[in-house]
């Protein structure tokens, strides 16, 4: 387990109970150290959805749900030139999308643009907004 990892409590302890964490209750954990075989995890309020308890929890009682991966790429780009292959998709010359994933086939991005469109665009293509 590590940062940001999003776990579930395994078990009922009355160490937890008393500080309001039950059997169950998911949250993530939020400090990079493990401090003496415990992560400091943060649950949410059901109802108001804020971060309001921080409680270290012994590893073994913990079970990963989902695991953080490295932070998200996005590089905003824009299109620099006017091609019937994009233009047949709706893509046009100036159009403005993200890359989240830098993975490229065959010197390709996939692009998404703000008008819920996607296209696969050549890398020289492309010129990075900064």
């Amino acid at each position: 387990m590590k940062e940001y990892d999003y776990v579930e409590v395994i078990v009922e302890k009355e160490k937890y109970a008393k500080q309001g964490v039950h059997k169950g209750m998911q949250g993530t954990i939020l400090d990079p150290r493990n401090i003496d075989g415990m992560w400091l995890v943060v649950f949410e309020n059901p109802i108001t959805f804020a971060d309001e308890l921080f409680v270290p929890i012994k590893e073994e009682d913990l079970k990963l749900i989902y695991e953080s991966k490295d932070e998200p790429i996005e590089i905003q780009v824009e299109v620099i030139v006017e091609k019937e292959k994009y233009a047949k998709q709706g893509i046009h010359k100036g159009m403005r999308g993200m890359i989240y994933n830098l993975d490229s086939v065959e010197d390709c991005f996939e692009v998404f643009f703000s008008s819920d469109k996607k296209a696969i665009i050549e890398r020289l293509d492309l010129r990075e907004i900064i």
